[in-house]
């Protein structure tokens, strides 16, 4: 998979992807529409359509990484079940016209936790009603146990980073 060396850049590490997909086996990806925002190289979304998801959208707003994702995409032999989209992901929120099993997200860690977005998320008709989405972060930033209609589940750290998984309230769906 190609990772080319880019300011912001910062591929998720072998070893959290595989503790991502980890947590998510027991679950299964069989069939699951997924999202992967910020994508960067794409290798989370490309990972899930890899284990059985039907369809990925990719939403990455740096044209070279759109030319890596796309590549990548080829490589992998997944292109024909993907749609990449060259626009930041808070413009793509509103072009996005699928319901979501999975949300996958790796923002820059210089950014602030995107809790906007993923509240626009849970309010914009995006998400299953089982829907999982998970925030990659910097294990020093602090996340909120709440964004909208999604509380965190889980917060796991792995070093420096640490992914946040988020699904509906309960309690509100009830």
């Amino acid at each position: 998979m190609q990772s080319p060396k880019a300011p912001g850049v910062r591929p998720t590490m072998d070893r959290v992807r595989s503790a991502l997909f980890s947590i998510l086996a027991p679950s299964g990806l069989e069939d699951a529409e997924v999202a992967d925002l910020f994508a960067g190289t794409g290798s989370l979304g490309i990972e899930a359509l890899s284990r059985g998801a039907a369809h990925s959208d990719f939403v990455e707003a740096n044209a070279r990484q759109v030319a890596v994702i796309r590549a990548n995409l080829a490589a992998a032999k997944v292109a024909d079940r993907a749609r990449v989209l060259h626009m930041k992901v808070e413009r793509a929120l509103g072009q996005l016209d699928r319901r979501y099993d999975l949300v996958l997200m790796d923002p820059p860690y210089a950014q602030p936790f995107p809790a906007q977005v993923v509240e626009q998320l849970a309010s914009a008709g995006l998400l299953t009603s089982d829907a999982i989405v998970i925030v990659g972060h910097a294990t020093r930033v602090a996340v909120p146990g709440r964004c909208g209609g999604l509380v965190l589940w889980q917060d796991r750290q792995y070093g420096d980073s640490s992914l946040a998984f988020y699904r509906r309230d309960a309690e509100a769906a009830s």
